[in-house]
């Protein structure tokens, strides 16, 4: 799913527009200034996804994204951030503590669209057959393989490296009660 397609259906949080001015943003590659320039990314999007263009960043972390090729595009709830590779335009993810720990979170832009789409008609259907989800956290049966299957056919190749979303299918099991 391309970022028209997506800004299109996305009926959920304000899509962030990135101005691309700062010199980090050198290096991306047009396909990525377009997607995230034009168009955007959700400001939040389920799991814990919150998307924004860092201006101002602590200098030994821009210095470490900058020596990465990274282009710093987002955080998780727990700080990592979420960074577009600019070698190869994979969306990735560094432990925000000391940036040496990496791992993919989708192969593209087009496929993060298309995953935080998956999740977010993941969420509204488990609400939708379990109203009482967010007490009891039980998701009903075949839900989480469907989005399991969903996820990989929309990028086989970041699941199989067991990175963001991959992780987050375990957790959810493992809260499966």
């Amino acid at each position: 799913m391309n970022a028209s397609e997506f800004s299109r259906i996305w009926h959920g949080a304000p899509m962030v527009k990135f101005a691309l001015s700062t010199a980090s943003a050198q290096g991306l590659s047009t396909d990525s200034r377009e997607s995230i320039g034009q168009f955007g990314l959700p400001k939040t999007a389920e799991p814990w996804l919150n998307f924004m263009e860092f201006v101002l960043m602590e200098e030994n972390t821009a210095a470490q994204m900058e020596k990465l090729n990274f282009y710093p595009i987002g955080y998780l709830a727990n700080g990592d951030i979420i960074c577009i590779d600019k070698s190869s335009d994979r969306i990735m993810i560094c432990d925000h503590e000391d940036m040496t720990y990496v791992w993919v979170l989708n192969s593209s832009l087009n496929t993060l669209y298309e995953s935080i789409k998956i999740f977010e008609e993941f969420t509204e259907q488990v609400n939708t057959r379990n109203p009482n989800f967010s007490s009891d956290f039980k998701i009903p049966d075949g839900m989480l393989a469907d989005l399991e299957s969903r996820l990989r056919a929309c990028d086989s190749a970041a699941y199989n490296e067991k990175g963001f979303w991959f992780t987050e299918i375990q957790a959810l099991d493992d809260s499966a009660w």
